[in-house]
C-alpha cells in the first residue's frame, strides 16, 4: 500500500528531478510513522513495564475493568514492512529503544541495576520482546575521587566534604543521590599508585596556597574589634575564675558570648559570625 503510489511518482514533470519527491514521500510518512506509531508504542511499553514493576508505590489505578487495556503486544506480531530500501520492524525498533534506555539510566544510577533487570525480564514474558543483557557491573567499582581532580578543585572539595576524625575519613556533607561519598586513605594511596609520588610536591602546594588563604581570613576575624575585645574579656575572666573551676570555662558565659556574636549580624541563611568561623576551622 506504501509503495503504490510510487510508479506514478515517478512519471512527475514538475520537478528537477522525480527523486526529489520520492525522498520528500519517504521522510514523511517515516516522520508520520515514528510520530504516531512507534514512539508512542515505546513510551507506552516502558510505561507500562514501569507500572508493573513499581506496583509496589502507590500509583494511578490500573484496574483493566475501569481503566481499559489496550493489547500492544499485537504489534510485535506483525512481520517486518518493506518501505523504499528499508524494512520497518516494530519489534526491533521497540527492542533497540527500550535496550538503549535501561542502559543509559543503569549508568547513570548503578544501584537501580535490580529494577532494569527485573524490567528486561518482563519485556521478554510479557511481549516476547529478546532483549540485550546489559552486562554493568551491580556495584560501583570505582577507586573514588582522584587526588589530582580534588587539588584542581580545592575549594569546592572543602566546601562539601567534611572529616570524620574518628575513622579519618572525609564525608560528603549532602548529597542529591542515595548515597554519599566518602574519601579514604585507600582512595589516596590508589592515586598515588595511578599517578607516581611526584603528585605529593603539587598536591602539597595546592593545600599550603589554600591554607594561606583561610588562615588570613582566620587572622582577620580574630583582629576584628568586636571579637577581639569579648575575647580579652573573656580570657580575663577566665584567668581570675579558673582555680575555683577546675579549669572549665562556665557554660552559661559561653552562651552570652554566643548571643552576644548573633548581635553583629547574621547571614541569609541564618548564621552568625560564630557560626561562619567554626566553617572555617572544619575546612582548615
Amino acid at each position: 500500500a506504501l509503495r503504490d503510489c510510487v510508479p506514478a511518482m515517478m512519471h512527475a514533470r514538475h520537478l528537477a528531478s522525480y527523486e526529489i519527491l520520492l525522498d520528500c514521500y519517504d521522510k514523511e510518512i517515516m516522520e508520520i510513522l515514528n510520530e504516531h506509531l512507534l514512539d508512542k508504542l515505546c513510551k507506552e511499553i516502558e510505561k507500562d513495564l514501569r507500572l508493573s514493576v513499581h506496583t509496589h508505590l502507590k500509583l494511578d489505578d490500573r484496574n483493566p475493568f475501569k481503566v481499559g487495556m489496550k493489547d500492544l503486544a499485537l504489534f510485535f506480531s506483525l512481520n517486518p514492512i518493506r518501505f523504499f530500501n528499508r524494512f520497518i520492524d516494530i519489534r526491533a525498533y521497540v527492542t533497540h529503544y527500550l535496550d538503549k534506555t535501561f542502559y543509559n539510566l543503569t549508568t547513570v544510577a548503578l544501584h537501580d541495576w535490580a529494577t532494569y533487570s527485573e524490567m528486561r525480564n518482563l519485556a521478554t514474558q510479557r511481549y516476547g520482546l529478546v532483549m540485550t543483557e546489559a552486562h554493568l557491573p551491580s556495584q560501583t567499582l570505582e577507586q573514588g575521587l582522584d587526588v589530582l581532580e580534588i587539588m584542581r578543585n580545592i575549594h569546592i572539595f572543602v566546601s562539601r566534604y567534611l572529616y570524620n576524625l574518628n575513622n579519618q575519613i572525609f564525608i560528603e556533607r549532602t548529597s542529591n543521590n542515595k548515597h554519599l561519598n566518602t574519601i579514604n586513605i585507600r582512595h589516596i594511596a590508589n592515586s598515588i599508585r595511578t599517578h607516581g609520588t611526584g603528585i605529593m610536591n603539587t598536591t602539597v602546594n595546592f593545600t599550603y596556597q589554600f591554607l594561606k588563604k583561610k588562615f588570613y581570613i582566620f587572622s582577620q576575624f580574630m583582629y576584628d574589634e568586636h571579637i577581639k575585645s569579648r575575647l580579652i574579656k573573656d580570657i580575663r575572666f577566665f584567668r581570675e575564675i579558673k582555680d575555683q573551676n577546675d579549669h572549665k570555662y562556665p557554660f552559661d558565659r559561653a552562651e552570652k558570648f554566643n548571643r552576644g556574636i548573633r548581635k553583629l549580624g547574621i547571614t541569609p541563611e541564618g548564621q552568625s559570625y560564630l557560626d561562619q568561623f567554626r566553617q572555617l576551622i572544619s575546612q582548615i
